[in-house]
């Protein structure tokens, strides 16, 4: 199945960015007037008054840069870092840069975090990847789709998934019944006939070795880190290298991927940690462990709450809380009498726990999630929260 590549009119560009910059002011008006209230009444009074200053298209017009023409998907840095994240609004998704402006207005179907530069949306019921310009780079008749990483993402077409790069070019053809994403260079995929799973490289070659597990099972966490990847074979759990060769034995009837260059497994009814050549770093203590982040490691030893765990397995964060997640940015999730919140490195809480759910940061904001309840019924309600656990964004949906 053919792809194809397009990029919205100059003209359209241009009232795009205009439309930016006005909404910029607007929001500058709003505050000099002490006009309070939450984004999502400041936004609909934006987009109620953007009549009043048609006149300031003049004034933009001649500042506005336009978008190189992009054939074949554009030149896009595998490494680049967009500062945008999506949001609901009215039942439909847009993006805001980190002060919580709107950038990309609401009008998708789905919209999901950037990554390598580019989003996974859905826009007319159709998958598509968009830029960082609110500009649809690559397009097709796709099934499903995933986030490109390391130059490269998984697509469906035809009820098969082959990679594609940044052009829109398939780079390995669809042939695979389930495909993941690539990290570190390799993929882990089931073949087309379901008969096995396997791992490939960025040519969409099988990696085999000669002491590789003969039958991998799929687990929920495959892909690469730290150099290993986690697989399993008739239950037990091991480390596999890039080449595919068994660097850590299946022994483990747990375990969890690499992170940090530590990993937790479980030896009898207890967790210890692993270094990337198996051997023991943290003996065997924990009645529960997770990953290695920002130095720090969720466990719990004798009690039924968690801490956080140093590399040398000593409590930095004694066992306080009802339930945590690893570290990110600095940041950790923790529930608290049934709510969430975050904490930071030495265990202070950024603000009280007050979220039903809560997503990890990632580029210095954390989604977060209210259940409110409107004629019996539950919805969801999506904000993001910056790291001092203030509100960039109100939740709305």
């Amino acid at each position: 199945m053919s792809l194809f590549m397009r990029q919205k009119a100059s003209l359209m560009e241009s009232r795009e960015c205009d439309l930016v910059k006005i909404t910029h002011a607007m929001d500058t008006w709003i505050n000099q007037e002490n006009m309070f209230g939450t984004q999502l009444d400041k936004y609909r009074i934006m987009k109620r008054s953007l009549i009043y200053l048609s006149a300031l298209f003049l004034v933009f017009a001649s500042s506005c840069d336009i978008v190189d023409n992009i054939t074949g998907g554009g030149d896009n840095n595998d490494d680049v870092v967009v500062k945008l994240y999506p949001v609901l609004v009215d039942g439909e998704w847009g993006y805001i840069n980190n002060q919580g402006a709107m950038v990309i207005e609401p009008t998708l179907q789905n919209a999901y975090p950037f990554s390598d530069g580019l989003a996974v949306v859905r826009e007319s019921w159709g998958w598509k990847y968009m830029d960082k310009n609110g500009d649809f780079i690559i397009e097709g008749d796709f099934q499903d789709i995933q986030p490109f990483y390391d130059g490269k993402a998984a697509v469906r077409v035809n009820g098969r998934w082959g990679y594609i790069n940044k052009k829109g070019n398939f780079i390995i053809n669809p042939r695979f019944r389930e495909s993941n994403p690539f990290s570190d260079g390799r993929a882990f995929v089931r073949s087309l006939d379901y008969s096995e799973y396997l791992y490939i490289n960025e040519d969409g070659d099988k990696i085999e070795s000669v002491n590789m597990p003969e039958d991998l099972d799929n687990i929920d966490e495959n892909e690469f880190s730290n150099g290993r990847a986690l697989v399993r074979d008739d239950e037990l759990f091991g480390y596999i290298d890039r080449s595919g060769s068994t660097v850590v034995d299946l022994k483990y009837s747990e375990a969890l991927p690499f992170s940090d260059n530590l990993a937790a497994v479980r030896v009898s009814d207890r967790w210890g940690f692993i270094d990337a050549g198996g051997s023991v770093v943290i003996s065997p203590q924990y009645i529960s462990a997770g990953r290695f982040g920002n130095g720090l490691a969720p466990a719990r030893r004798n009690s039924n709450q968690f801490g956080f765990i140093d590399r040398s397995g000593n409590f930095a964060i004694t066992e306080q809380f009802e339930e945590v997640r690893p570290f990110t940015e600095e940041r950790a999730p923790i529930l608290e009498n049934g709510k969430w919140t975050f904490i930071d490195l030495s265990g202070n809480k950024i603000t009280e726990a007050k979220f039903d759910e809560v997503d990890a940061f990632y580029n210095g904001l954390a989604r977060v999630v209210i259940y409110v309840t409107v004629d019996e019924e539950v919805t969801e309600q999506y904000g993001y929260i910056n790291k001092s656990g203030d509100y960039v964004w109100f939740p709305t949906n």
